[in-house]
């Protein structure tokens, strides 16, 4: 079976086109957060891409919140290098214990499930400042984007 049928079809919906190219470009600036430091990864570019959204997508308040969890888990990405990282790091030291080597890659998932809910919770909050935005100046009239 081909996949060129199903990402078709999620460039035809609106929801999905609006949060792809607002979460890919929130991506380079969440990595290169990450590059940067080496452990924190900033969802500032997180909160901007869902601002952009709110403010573009005006379909609904369900909509919106859909496509701002779609731009929270794109633009948080980098959160799996950083658990890959955490992981090789726990896997290749050797004084630990295995069971709790287990339990610190447990603590890492843990983590990285909590920090992609932070990233949906921040862009969600950036689509409902971007709607607010959009109800007091107007909205932009994009082509192709449900208003």
């Amino acid at each position: 079976m081909s996949r060129t049928p199903i990402l078709r079809s999620l460039l035809e919906d609106d929801a999905w086109r609006v949060a792809l190219v607002a979460g890919i470009a929130a991506l380079p600036f969440t990595t290169a957060s990450y590059v940067q430091t080496g452990s924190e990864i900033d969802f500032g570019p997180v909160f901007y891409a869902g601002l952009l959204v709110g403010y573009l997508y005006g379909s609904g308040s369900t909509d919106r919140s859909r496509v701002a969890t779609r731009v929270g888990i794109i633009g948080a990405l980098p959160v799996l290098w950083q658990f890959g990282d955490m992981v090789l790091y726990v896997v290749t030291e050797t004084v630990s214990s295995p069971w709790f080597r287990a339990f610190a890659v447990a603590i890492a998932a843990g983590f990285a499930a909590l920090s992609f809910g932070l990233a949906v919770i921040v862009a969600m909050i950036g689509a409902w400042v971007g709607d607010w935005l959009a109800g007091k100046f107007g909205r932009i009239q994009v082509p192709g984007v449900a208003h």
